[in-house]
């Protein structure tokens, strides 16, 4: 029995590294979501959003604007990252500010808990102050 657990382990190990390994590969764009996955950060009063999208290695953005005029309006654009965790970054819109990984301490305003928060320092549109919210990833 001894003898199985010690043959066993090593490759249990290597397993282990191997995943471990896998799983921070796979945080491809700029540490901050899996590749195919999108992070929405979404403010309220007035209502919009930022949604940036993993597609492979690079990240896109898109601002959801629902406060100006009688529907909503979807703009893509560019994002660049200066720093991560926190993660500061400016999009083509131009939407500046900061997402910090927060587990389970960000709550929206429908009691939803969320892993990280948004604390914008710049909007189209709006003037400050600016407010943090929470971001969810899909």
């Amino acid at each position: 029995m001894l003898a199985t657990v010690r043959r066993t382990a090593p490759a249990l190990l290597c397993l282990a590294l191997a995943a471990g390994t896998a799983d921070a590969a796979d945080y491809s764009c700029n540490g901050l979501v899996v590749a195919g996955q999108k992070m929405i950060c979404s403010g309220f009063e007035p209502n919009w959003a930022i949604r940036l999208t993993c597609n492979g290695s690079t990240m896109s953005s898109e601002f959801i604007d629902a406060f100006s005029g009688s529907g909503i309006e979807t703009t893509p654009g560019t994002v660049v990252f200066s720093s991560q965790d926190p993660w500061t970054f400016e999009t083509s819109h131009p939407v500046r500010g900061s997402i910090a990984a927060t587990p389970g301490g960000c709550t929206d305003e429908g009691d939803n808990v969320h892993d990280f928060t948004f604390t914008p320092t710049a909007a189209p549109g709006l003037s400050g102050p600016f407010f943090p919210f929470c971001c969810r990833v899909e």
